[in-house]
This record gives C-alpha cells, sequence and structure tokens, in this order.
C-alpha cells in the first residue's frame, strides 16, 4: 500500500540508500520470478494527489516535496502525498491496483491517516498524531474495498 518498488536513475536522492535498487537488479526479487514460485503480487497506489511547489494548497506543497526527491521532477507527477504514482508498482505480472479517489465521499486517497512525530525516533512505541475523520487512506471506508479483493 503506498510502496515505493523502484527508485529511478532521475531521483535527487535515494531515499532507501540503495536497497531498492539492490532488489530491482535482483533477479531472485522480480515480479516474475515471484509469481514463478506460486506468490501472487499485487501493488497498491493512489493517483488522488498532484505536487505543486509553488502554491497555497499545503498538501500539494507536501507532495511537491516528497515527489521530487524521489523521481526529479513534478510534471504530472501523481500519488498518494508521499509517495508517487511512477514508483508505487511492480513490473507485471504484479497486480496493478490504483486508486484515483475514495468511492464513498470522492475524496483524495492519502498515504497514511496519522503523522509521525519527533518522538517516534526516540520511541517506535510512541503514537502519531492522528489526522482529521476526514482525511482519507488506503484504510478507509470507500477505498478498503478497493484493493481487499486481490490480497484476501
Amino acid at each position: 500500500l503506498g510502496t515505493p518498488h523502484t527508485s529511478p536513475t532521475t531521483a535527487l536522492v535515494d531515499q532507501t540508500r540503495g536497497l531498492l535498487r539492490e532488489i530491482a537488479t535482483s533477479p531472485s526479487c522480480s515480479s516474475q520470478t515471484l509469481a514463478d514460485a506460486g506468490i501472487r503480487i499485487t501493488c497498491v497506489g493512489s493517483s488522488s494527489l498532484s505536487a505543486k511547489l509553488l502554491t497555497t494548497d499545503l498538501e500539494q506543497l507536501i507532495a511537491a516535496t516528497s515527489y521530487l526527491p524521489l523521481v526529479g521532477r513534478l510534471d504530472n507527477v501523481k500519488g498518494d502525498g508521499i509517495v508517487p504514482v511512477d514508483l508505487a508498482f511492480m513490473d507485471s505480472p504484479a497486480r496493478r491496483v490504483e486508486i484515483e479517489r475514495c468511492s464513498a465521499t470522492g475524496g483524495a486517497v492519502r498515504h497514511a491517516h496519522v503523522l509521525p512525530t519527533p518522538w517516534n525516533l526516540l520511541d517506535g512505541e510512541a503514537a502519531s498524531w492522528k489526522l482529521p475523520e476526514d482525511i482519507v487512506w488506503y484504510g478507509s471506508p470507500g477505498v478498503l474495498g478497493q484493493w481487499s479483493e486481490y490480497v484476501c
């Protein structure tokens, strides 16, 4: 759910410190090898949020600060506000479930319904800040049903 699966050469930084590139070049981790071993793969990503640096929309600004380092550009980049669609899916035969909107509210589908806090760095069990109830994410009603049938 909203997980990057590639690290393009256009990225300004590799936020996984080489892990995604290592996995991408390992034949044993390809979606075809996994499928041949009987492992079904479903990747779920949202294309709800676009990115802009010059805006008064806080979500577009946050998306821009996430997408730009990951893909090296902002033109026509969409995602869940943290992970751009360009990185959210493995190659075929992995199943691709791209979610555009919440079917219940029509709202944008975001990466999470919580924000990490500085305390999470010191204590992994520390509670994150919950966002308002109207913030829609992959686990929200109206979104969950768009992907859960593929992983059960």
